[in-house]
């Protein structure tokens, strides 16, 4: 497939530019939210998990995967539903 047939005039323009731009909004997220977490994760290893438990800093790091989680499985499940009525 090339670059050619994403944007064939069969196709109406707005759908393809809405989409490869919700589309890059949602890969973004991801790359943003991923490097985020790995960020908060290293930081609080070395700076803040002094005062707690192994236990205490295992739960927040797992706390904080599932709020990673949350986050881009709303941001991908929004991009997933504007597609799911172009397959009814």
């Amino acid at each position: 497939m090339t670059d050619d047939t994403v944007w064939d005039p069969e196709w109406p323009h707005a759908f393809a530019r809405g989409t490869v731009t919700r589309l890059r909004r949602a890969v973004v997220a991801s790359i943003v939210a991923a490097v985020s977490w790995i960020s908060f994760t290293l930081l609080y290893v070395a700076f803040w998990a002094h005062g707690f438990t192994l236990f205490q800093s295992i739960a927040v790091i797992v706390v904080s995967l599932v709020i990673l989680f949350g986050t881009l499985t709303a941001v991908w499940a929004s991009f997933g539903l504007r597609w799911a009525h172009r397959f009814d």
